[in-house]
């Protein structure tokens, strides 16, 4: 089985990213956000954007300070985990995204998980696609769609494979980043 075509999952992604964003910045004209990040099971063709607040974060940090005990070293990890952002896959709830996405998706985890595509492939191959991603976000950032969002001081962006930490993430995303600056 042949792997899918990165340009075309590339441009596609980044288009409906636009869209998303626009559409999300739209409905919440009054809030701000301290980060945006783009939560990637890459391996099923999955790409969730995210946004979160310092009003969100207190309220989530106060949760699991009272639920789970919760140190001042693990809040700082929260902050940054897209899974507890309270806006953690705005996009999948968004009618275009399927309409859209849904055949990329289904053919990126054919490959990956099709019984003879061998696991260094797939695996090499998830990693291109976490490239592709962080190619989208800095993209996303280089159009000026996040003008439309109202931004915190030190407003912040991140790609992150599920379970991948933030420092992985982070050596991925600027080395991406100095591709884009050569």
């Amino acid at each position: 089985m042949k792997a899918p075509d990165l340009t075309p999952i590339e441009e596609q992604l980044f288009a409906l990213s636009l869209v998303s964003i626009r559409q999300f910045s739209d409905e919440h004209p009054d809030e701000s956000f301290y980060g945006f990040g783009i939560d990637c099971m890459a391996d099923s063709g999955m790409f969730l954007l995210c946004f979160n607040s310092e009003a969100a974060f207190a309220e989530t940090a106060k949760e699991y300070i009272e639920r789970f005990q919760y140190s001042a070293a693990d809040l700082a990890a929260l902050k940054t985990n897209f899974g507890d952002w309270k806006y953690q896959d705005f996009n999948q709830d968004q009618p275009h995204w399927e309409a859209g996405w849904g055949a990329y998706r289904d053919a990126i985890e054919a490959y990956t998980f099709a019984d003879e595509t061998e696991i260094e492939e797939a695996h090499a191959y998830v990693e291109q696609l976490m490239r592709c991603a962080c190619r989208v976000l800095v993209r996303i950032e280089r159009s000026g769609v996040f003008e439309r969002t109202n931004m915190d001081p030190g407003f912040t962006t991140a790609v992150m494979d599920h379970d991948e930490s933030l420092q992985e993430a982070t050596v991925r995303l600027n080395s991406v980043r100095a591709e884009f600056n050569d």
